[in-house]
C-alpha cells in the first residue's frame, strides 16, 4: 500500500547528516499517526561489500503495519471503510553521490494483506498482494545550508502511488527543518499532506525526524498527522 515506500524514503532525509565515510548497515524505525491512517516500520538498509551508504549498491529488509479508511458506497449507502495490512519487503538499488546532489534508484518485491472492516472493497487490494515497488529518490544542495530533496514511487501490485518534496535549511550541521508536501493514491483513495519537518543528529550514530502538518483525504474531513522516526548506525 501506500507508505510501504517510507521505509526507504528516510533514506536521503537521514544522509544529509551522515559522514562521508559511513559504511556500517542502518537501522530505521518510526511511526506516523493521522486520526484515519497510520503507519509503523521497522528494518535496515545494508550497503554492499565495496559500498557505503550514499553510494554504491545496497539492500533494504522492512517489516511494516498499515491502517488507513477510504469512503466509498455499498448498495447505494455512504460506507466507511477501515483497512489493516501487515507486511514485509525487500529490495536492491544503487546510489550515486557528487558534491551536490545524491540520487537513489532501487526496485523492491513487498508482500502485505489486507483486511477491511467492513469486508469490502471498492476496487482496492484485498487479501494477500504481492507487489513491485520502483523507486527514485533525488536530494540537491543548493547552497551549504538550503537543500530540496525529492521521492516518487509506483506500487504495481497494489495500483498505488507515492510522492514526497521536501525543502530544508541546515544551518548547522546537526539540524535540518523545513515545509514538506506528500501526494498518494490509489485505487479507492487520494490524499494530499501539508506539514513540516525536523532532523536531528543526536551523535553515536543515532538521528531522530519529527514531522507534522494536515491530512486531506478524498471523501473524509481533513486531520492533523504526526510522526517520529530514527536512524541507528550500527
Amino acid at each position: 500500500m501506500r507508505r510501504a515506500i517510507l521505509c526507504t524514503a528516510a533514506l536521503m532525509g537521514l544522509l544529509a547528516g551522515a559522514g562521508p565515510a559511513m559504511a556500517q548497515p542502518l537501522l530505521l524505525g518510526g511511526t506516523q499517526l493521522a486520526p484515519q491512517n497510520s503507519y509503523s516500520y521497522l528494518g535496515a538498509i545494508l550497503p554492499f561489500a565495496g559500498a557505503r551508504l550514499g553510494s554504491g549498491w545496497y539492500g533494504t529488509v522492512f517489516a511494516n503495519y498499515l491502517t488507513y479508511h477510504y469512503a466509498t458506497t455499498q448498495n447505494k449507502t455512504p460506507v466507511t471503510v477501515g483497512v489493516t495490512a501487515p507486511g514485509i519487503q525487500g529490495g536492491v538499488g544503487y546510489a550515486w553521490q557528487g558534491a551536490a546532489y545524491q540520487l537513489a534508484l532501487s526496485g523492491a518485491l513487498g508482500y502485505q494483506y489486507f483486511s477491511s472492516h467492513p469486508d469490502f472493497a471498492a476496487g482496492g487490494p484485498l487479501g494477500s498482494t504481492v507487489t513491485f515497488m520502483p523507486q527514485i529518490q533525488v536530494r540537491y544542495d543548493f547552497t551549504s545550508t538550503l537543500y530540496a530533496s525529492t521521492i516518487a514511487s509506483y506500487s504495481f501490485g497494489q495500483r498505488a502511488y507515492w510522492s514526497r518534496f521536501q525543502g530544508g535549511y541546515q544551518p548547522v550541521h546537526w539540524l535540518s527543518f523545513g515545509p514538506e508536501g506528500i501526494l498518494q493514491g490509489g485505487v479507492d483513495y487520494r490524499i494530499r499532506q501539508v506539514g513540516a519537518f525536523a532532523s536531528i543528529a543526536l551523535g553515536d550514530g543515532w538521528n531522530v525526524v519529527g514531522e507534522g502538518g494536515v491530512t486531506y483525504t478524498r471523501g473524509l474531513p481533513s486531520t492533523g498527522y504526526a510522526s517520529f522516526s530514527f536512524a541507528r548506525t550500527l
